[in-house]
């Protein structure tokens, strides 16, 4: 993510006491494009990004090129 945008990944909990991975786009100490994800599914979710970094790498396609 550019032009000062930053990815934050954080474990948090709710008003109900429920456990959450909160997924953010963060700009200027404003979070933006949340996103809450279950921690059951999160080591799912980090063995999916690593396999498709891995394909992409493969591929040889760099950071920022769309793939045609």
């Amino acid at each position: 993510m550019g032009g000062g945008w930053k990815m934050t990944i954080r474990m948090d909990v709710d008003k109900y006491g429920k456990s959450f991975i909160e997924i953010a786009k963060v700009r200027n100490d404003r979070r933006i494009g949340r996103f809450k994800l279950n921690p059951r599914y999160a080591k799912e979710l980090g063995e999916l990004l690593i396999d498709y970094s891995k394909e992409i790498e493969a591929e040889g396609i760099q950071s920022g090129e769309e793939e045609e």
